[in-house]
């Protein structure tokens, strides 16, 4: 007696066929917790979800036990819950820092004394200098001109 075993999942068909009820059944199970849709036949042409074949065989054989329903995995196609929980919270993030982003800055616009500057980038090419720095800074200038007058001119 030949047993046969049709494994369905994404567009994908897989058909096994085997003599031996044990073999077709442990094929069956791998498949089903994989996330396939699986379907024992035999040779009558009834079929059988794996879990009631596997009943049937423990009727026929006073040695075989069923055993616990196995775990499924989830398919590719459906994303498991524990990965959208952490995908919403992370969105709730994002959200919640985007708000607190829109009121500080609507907070900033309100505020009359203007705390805070406008920063150009010029403020950041020449170093801060207090009196005496820029008196040197000048005199060198003008020692820089004088050398610059000194030379002869380039022909």
């Amino acid at each position: 007696m030949a047993y046969t075993m049709i494994a369905e999942r994404n567009n994908q068909k897989v058909r096994k066929q085997r003599e031996s009820a044990l073999i077709v059944l442990a094929n069956a199970q791998v498949m089903q917790s994989e996330g396939w849709q699986v379907v024992i036949l035999d040779n009558d042409g009834s079929d059988f979800q794996p879990r009631e074949f596997e009943a049937t065989l423990a009727e026929r054989f006073s040695w075989y036990k069923v055993k616990p329903e196995p775990i499924v995995a989830p398919s590719a196609d459906e994303p498991a819950d524990e990965q959208l929980e952490a995908e919403a919270l992370v969105a709730a993030e994002l959200a919640a820092e985007d708000f607190e982003a829109q009121e500080l800055e609507a907070e900033e616009q309100e505020s009359p004394d203007g705390d805070l500057r406008e920063v150009d980038e010029s403020d950041f090419e020449e170093p801060d200098l207090d009196d005496a720095d820029l008196e040197e800074a000048a005199h060198e200038d003008a020692e820089m001109t004088e050398m610059e007058f000194e030379r002869e001119p380039a022909e």
